[in-house]
């Protein structure tokens, strides 16, 4: 298939929502996709081809990038991880940083005619104002470890535009929210300590918030009307932790005042005494369950695409509404994030090397696959005793176990649920008239499984 438009990261919130405007659009897609994504939505559309890999492996993005005709081709990569945590997370710099400079350099080797590329208005160098804003980065002029990566990665950018005329267009937003977006993005673990948990949230501190299906409109039109090098800033609407919650409350029907914390919870200078109290309390940390509102006064960045991208028409009370119902919904975070175990996270490796031992007392002989993010919880198995016991003592714990057996055996006999209806988690896109609305990729129920 002849193909114009290719996108990495098509199992994303944003992939997803860039992929629906081009088909809409009727164009032909090509996608990056990880092995262990769910490809179902996708199927049996004779407008998309999916290509298995991921943007931290060149070779396994050969296919890929195999073109009829690559100098016609525009690639949109919307793979991104996003942490907000003060803790070095080595899948971020790994998905946001490599991933990032392995498509960079591929799109050179095979002469890729354009790549516009998600970056974040937090990436910026805050020092600089003006007409240098969109094209200066510097990974030691920004906080936070997510701003960092995504600073480094801007940054390489820019240098193989400049020394090896790289047609690329880098889209800065600021923090994206929406539907479609999985469990653990930084907006949902915000909304289930605040809803679920009862979290306090912090008294101070915000941020500006963009919806995602501004941010993939804008990267459609930038395919067209961006320059090369050049940043386009997409900011939304600034919301301080108060107002943020206001609303949620309003949009949940929760008649009463926002309770906030005191300003010392999230000071840096008691953030050691505060974790420690956490810690032995037992308690979800605000300054953990929050980090997102840290006070941060120079994250209202002025949109400086006027004239470029088209108006957005979707209110911020809009887009968090479609957040909180869509927040059970969605994909991994990012491609790239649901290959290596090394860095699923301390947690999720000691359950996955607890359940693997057992497997091995046991001597049996079932392996089971585990996915980074949406891995099942296996029954757990009695471990083995080794202590000497007497020929009566030996028989009857043999009596007992194989009563215990027989009981579990009945009670799992369960009839085998209902195949799940596979549905586009894409909703309708409320865009200003005349320009593209992005519309769920074809399904089909009927196809096995991935």
């Amino acid at each position: 298939m002849s193909v114009k438009y290719l996108v990495s990261g098509g199992e994303g919130a944003l992939g997803k929502f860039v992929i629906s405007m081009l088909l809409e659009r009727g164009e032909k897609v090509r996608i990056l996709m990880s092995e262990l994504s769910d490809t179902r939505i996708y199927r049996n559309n004779p407008n998309i081809e999916i290509c298995y890999g991921i943007s931290t492996d060149k070779d396994s993005m050969k296919e890929f990038f195999e073109l009829e005709d690559p100098r016609s081709c525009v690639l949109f990569h919307t793979d991104e991880y996003v942490s907000l945590s003060d803790s070095t997370n080595l899948t971020m710099r790994r998905v946001n940083v490599i991933g990032a400079e392995n498509i960079v350099d591929m799109c050179l080797k095979r002469k890729i005619g354009k790549l516009v590329m998600l970056s974040s208005a937090y990436a910026l160098n805050p020092e600089v104002t003006g007409d240098n804003l969109t094209i200066h980065f510097d990974r030691n002029k920004v906080e936070g470890e997510y701003a960092k990566s995504k600073a480094e990665a801007a940054a390489y950018v820019m240098e193989k535009v400049a020394l090896n005329k790289l047609n690329a267009v880098m889209v800065l937003p600021t923090f994206i929210i929406g539907p479609g977006y999985s469990e653990d993005y930084e907006i949902n673990k915000v909304l289930s300590s605040y809803i679920k948990n009862g979290t306090v949230p912090p008294k101070e501190g915000g941020r500006a918030f963009v919806d995602v299906r501004v941010v993939a409109n804008a990267m459609l039109t930038l395919a067209d009307k961006g320059e090369a090098g050049a940043g386009y800033i997409i900011s939304g609407d600034y919301k301080t932790s108060g107002e943020f919650f206001k609303d949620v409350n309003e949009i949940q029907g929760i008649d009463a005042p926002v309770k906030t914390a005191s300003r010392l919870v999230m000071s840096k200078s008691l953030a050691k005494l505060v974790n420690f109290y956490y810690k032995i309390s037992h308690k979800e940390n605000p300054r953990e369950a929050y980090s997102l509102f840290n006070e941060n006064p120079d994250a209202r960045f002025e949109d400086n695409s006027k004239g470029i991208l088209p108006e957005n028409v979707i209110s911020f009370k809009e887009s968090l509404s479609d957040t909180i119902s869509g927040a059970q919904r969605g994909g991994t975070q990012a491609a790239s994030a649901t290959i290596p175990k090394a860095d699923k996270g301390m947690k999720n490796n000691a359950a996955i090397d607890a359940m693997e031992a057992r497997l091995k007392q046991t001597n049996s002989v079932t392996k089971q696959a585990v996915s980074t993010s949406t891995a099942p919880v296996a029954a757990p198995v009695k471990p083995v005793h080794t202590r000497p016991a007497t020929a009566a003592a030996q028989a009857n714990a043999a009596a007992k176990s194989a009563a215990e057996n027989a009981e579990e055996k009945k009670e799992n006999a369960a009839p085998a649920p209902a195949k799940e209806e596979v549905k586009s988690i894409i909703p309708d896109i409320p865009l200003k008239a005349g320009t593209p609305a992005p519309a769920a990729p074809e399904n089909k129920e009927d196809k096995a499984d991935t």
